[in-house]
């Protein structure tokens, strides 16, 4: 589709510092460059269990949880993940992590003190390090087995808009995935001494070769792609409302959906109702979605909330232009500007604004494309090795 070629690189600090980089040595000494196979030193505490839910692909947290457990192991870590199952235990069995099932349900008391009891003894067999929880249900179990075993639970929080979230304060560290994160939590009451920084991190994800697909949706070019759930938060309402009024006059271009969710109906009524159906192609769950997003001239994505934004890192890291709104992590995502252009939440005119002069301008949408390029493996998964394990060697030293 496009000929980019990075530039400036963008370096992350492990998990306290954000330093941008053009030269390596203005680099800070805590930032992790893209390691070729780090190395475990022998202080690091090695022998992790990952606590989620389940391992289907198609949720941010799981697939967070399972780079992170996949990569590690590659690196010579003992891990293993605690869940009930999916999609994703053929891809960690490739990658020597161990699966134990155990399904924990938040809704069900009696599930969560069964899987409790299971997990306790399933501790005291493997003697992990670490317990890290990436959902609430596993915050839940994983505080009871940290408590009766002594073994320190960290607690990785992805969804802090959820009203349930405050479970995720049960662990004895606690994990923001960007700085605009870890400002709300200590506004909601959660101890700074506590609370670190870790940016997530999908580039370069164990998950693309799982999951890749020999069927790719076909597009057609110029467009503007969305990769996320079809929900309210997700405000995709807002993107269609503005390519309402973008397709009058560039009817050439195309709006392609890719995701579901509970508002699919309804936005397909919308796009019906706006007159822009044929213009607007809904592509459903698109298993791995960077050949997509590499085929793509824009991403935008109008979340009204996003503690990170997975699919803005995505698109970054396949070159596209970006638009997106100016919440929660995504403004670091984009460097601030710098690599996408920011728009307020709920208000598709400045929306259509924003996209129209990077669907009018071959010269400006190519520049933003080489802008989100340049420093885009800043947000490489191998880079979470070394940040997490600042995180692991604080609970450690903090438990003894």
């Amino acid at each position: 589709m496009r000929n980019l070629d990075a530039g400036a690189s963008l370096q992350f600090g492990c998990v306290d510092e954000l330093v941008i980089a053009r030269d390596a040595s203005s680099i800070s000494p805590l930032s992790t460059p893209v390691p070729n196979r780090p190395e475990v030193s022998s202080e690091t505490p090695k022998r992790i269990i990952h606590l989620i839910k389940h391992c289907r692909y198609g949720n941010g947290n799981v697939h967070v949880a399972v780079d992170l457990a996949c990569v590690q192991a590659d690196a010579g870590y003992e891990v293993t993940v605690v869940s009930a199952g999916g999609t994703f235990e053929p891809l960690l069995s490739e990658h020597n992590v161990r699966h134990v099932k155990l399904e924990h349900d938040q809704t069900r008391p009696i599930s969560l003190i069964n899987a409790s009891w299971k997990l306790v003894r399933q501790v005291q067999k493997t003697k992990p390090d670490i317990l890290h929880a990436h959902m609430m249900s596993s915050a839940l179990v994983g505080y009871v087995a940290s408590k009766l075993t002594g073994v320190p639970l960290i607690t990785t929080v992805h969804n802090s808009f959820d009203r349930h979230s405050r479970i995720m304060r049960l662990g004895q560290r606690v994990v923001a995935v960007s700085r605009a994160e870890r400002e709300y939590l200590l506004r909601r009451g959660y101890r700074s001494d506590r609370v670190d920084l870790v940016m997530n991190a999908p580039v370069g994800s164990p998950r693309e070769s799982f999951m890749k697909d020999d069927f790719q949706p076909a597009i057609s070019t110029p467009c503007i792609t969305t990769v996320c759930g079809l929900h309210r938060r997700k405000r995709v309402c807002d993107l269609i409302a503005a390519c309402a009024t973008l397709f009058v006059d560039l009817p050439q271009w195309k709006l392609y959906i890719a995701g579901e969710g509970p508002d699919l109906e309804t936005l397909k009524e919308q796009a019906r109702g706006s007159g822009i159906e044929a213009n607007v192609i809904f592509l459903g769950f698109v298993r791995d979605p960077m050949p997509l997003l590499r085929r793509s001239d824009i991403f935008a994505l109008a979340s009204e909330s996003e503690p990170f934004g997975l699919s803005v890192a995505e698109a970054r890291a396949a070159g596209c232009a970006i638009v997106a709104t100016n919440v929660g992590g995504i403004p670091e995502v984009l460097d601030y500007g710098r690599a996408g252009r920011l728009v307020s939440p709920g208000e598709p005119e400045e929306l259509a604004s924003e996209l129209r002069v990077l669907m009018t301008n071959q010269a400006v949408r190519m520049r933003m494309q080489r802008s989100a390029l340049s420093g885009s493996e800043g947000f490489h998964v191998r880079r979470l090795i070394g940040d997490y394990e600042l995180v692991y060697k604080r609970a450690h030293n903090q438990a003894c």
